[in-house]
């Protein structure tokens, strides 16, 4: 799947929150290896939706550890939206 058409369709699961802010968290996976262990950082509003969007974009990610990093906002509207 194209990127530009992977980040629409995380964008529409970023729901308004009680102040009409996006509202996601941040997670950051680390991957069990042998070798230079990888960590990816994914936001999204809950961590099944994380966990589906890194089964879909990296199916041979080994997780060793997951970390929520707390909350993001992104005012809409901004050009990260």
């Amino acid at each position: 799947m194209p990127k530009h058409k992977t980040l629409a369709r995380l964008a529409k699961r970023l729901d308004a929150g009680k102040r009409g802010l996006c509202e996601a968290y941040l997670f950051e996976f680390q991957e069990l290896g042998m070798g230079e262990p990888r960590t990816l950082t994914i936001a999204a509003a809950r961590l099944e939706d994380a966990l589906s969007h890194l089964r879909e974009d990296s199916p041979d990610f080994q997780i060793k550890s997951v970390q929520n990093l707390g909350a993001i906002v992104m005012v809409s509207g901004s050009p990260l939206d």
